[in-house]
Order: C-alpha cells, then structure tokens, then sequence
C-alpha cells in the first residue's frame, strides 16, 4: 500500500504583538527626533514672513514721504490736525474717528493697496480672519491696535503721548525725533518697526502670558531719560515691561529698518539705544537731562 505524503500546514505571515510594539517605539522616536526640528522650521517660516511684512510696510513709508515731501511717517499725531489725520478713512470708506485714527494702521493701510493681511502677518493672520467676522465698529478699533509689528513711535515721527517732534526737537536736539527721511544718519541702523505684543482690550498693565495678543500698534524704547524696560526679558512678563516689543521667535523679534531691509534682532539688540533714536551713539544712550 502506497504511503500518502502529509505536508505541514502553511504558517500564516504575521507580525506578533512583541514586533509590533518595537515598531511602534521606534516610530514614536522617530517623532520625537524630529518634532523640534519640524517646530523651528515652522517658527522659522513665521519669521520670514514677518519679515517680509516689514519690508512691505517700509514701501509704504517710503510712498508715504513721497506723497508728503520727503516727511518721515508720523508715529502717533493725535494732536496733529494735518491732513494725514482728519482724511483717514476705513475700509468702508467711512472716516476713522479718535483714537483709532491715530494708530499706524488705518493711516497707512492705503499705501498697501488696502491690504491689512500684510500688518496682520505671520501667527496674527488667524486674529485677523476672527476679527472680520465681528460688527463693524469693533473691526475699525481692534484693527487699529494689534498689528503685528509695533511703529518706533517716539523716535520715528514723534508721539504726542511721549515725544511729540517739534517740542521734544527744540527741547532735546534737533532731529532726536526723526521728522525727514533725508535727515537720517545711519539708516540700515535705524529701526521703525519691530514685533510687538500687547492686549486686545488695552488693559496692558494686568496683561499676563493668557491674554497677551501677539501684536500691538507701538513699540516704546528701553531707555529715556533713565531705563524703562525690567531688567531681564522672559515670556511671562508683561508687555509693556518690555516696550510692548516681541521676542518671539526663540528670543528674536523682527526689526524693519529705514533702508528698507528687515532682519532679526537677538535680545541685546533690542536694547541698543542706535536702533532706536536717530541721535543715539551709545547703546545705553538716554534723553539729555
């Protein structure tokens, strides 16, 4: 009698729950090896956007001195009664009252086609689509004060809150505020607009790290006549301990200088009184008692 052959039964592929687990670990590496990476470079990318904002506004300045005689761009003219302030209009056409006429935005928003996603840019893109959404008035007014780079207020065609130009000129010096784009002395030293961060609600003296908005309409330089910043920079503290000015990308902000370029400043930059103050020779310059 022939003998049948039996053959084993064929072994079914599979992964076992031990391989399964060691592939699992190893992904789970993989993502956390390349998490940071993947972070800076998206926080890079946010920075170069901003950047480009900066240079954005710069040609609207520079449009803006064209229009008016080779005049610098005035920081925060609430006294003004020119016509850069009385014929500010939104986007609407409807005439922009007191104070938000006064912020940078709504004056200067007309040199940008209208746009105000390139004063919006980079992580306060998404603020600004939130925003639009709203009734009209409260658009007109929060547009207003949260852009995402702040104005060298004081410096840069004067303040009337702090130094406004012709009174704080004849009393300091002439040109410690910055009045004619010509009249600059270092121009790709001079700072006009930084990152900044304030709070929506204008309450910025009980802002903390919760309801801190990633924008502001004015920057204020760590020194006047005696220093104004803390003495040390940490994300918690509140902005106007700081100038109102952002660090936010890992302890740089982004600075738009009067040459028209934008680069990133590290924290000793920021403090550097020649950025700021077309008079400043020194970076702990003050204000002449």
């Amino acid at each position: 009698m022939k003998q049948i052959r039996k053959f084993p039964a064929a072994r079914r592929l599979a992964f076992t729950l031990v391989e399964l687990l060691v592939v699992i670990a190893i992904i789970a590496i993989l993502a956390a090896l390349l998490l940071p990476c993947l972070q800076k470079a998206k926080m890079r990318a946010r920075m170069i956007e901003e950047m480009s904002a900066g240079k954005q506004l710069m040609m609207a300045v520079q449009m803006y001195a064209d229009d008016f005689s080779g005049a610098m761009f005035a920081g925060y003219p609430k006294d003004n009664d020119s016509l850069e302030t009385t014929s500010v209009h939104d986007n609407q056409g409807k005439p922009v009252s007191a104070p938000e006429r006064f912020r940078y935005p709504w004056r200067l928003v007309p040199y940008l086609s209208g746009s105000m996603a390139l004063i919006y840019s980079g992580v306060n893109r998404e603020y600004l689509r939130k925003i639009q959404s709203r009734d009209h008035d409260n658009y007109v007014y929060v547009v207003s004060i949260c852009p995402s780079l702040g104005i060298n207020s004081c410096f840069i065609g004067g303040d009337d809150d702090y130094l406004p130009a012709g009174p704080s000129n004849a009393k300091f010096g002439s040109e410690t505020v910055l009045t004619k784009m010509n009249a600059a002395r270092h121009p790709s030293d001079l700072m006009v607009f930084m990152s900044a961060r304030g709070s929506p609600s204008g309450n910025v003296e009980h802002a903390n790290a919760e309801n801190v908005q990633q924008g502001w309409y004015r920057v204020l330089p760590p020194y006047f006549k005696v220093r104004q910043w803390a003495d040390d920079y940490f994300s918690t503290l509140a902005p106007d301990r700081w100038g109102f000015v952002a660090p936010r990308f890992n302890n740089h902000s982004v600075a738009a200088l009067l040459d028209g370029h934008s680069e990133s400043f590290d924290l000793e930059d920021t403090q550097d009184m020649r950025h700021w103050c077309n008079r400043a020779n020194r970076v702990e310059w003050t204000l002449p008692k």
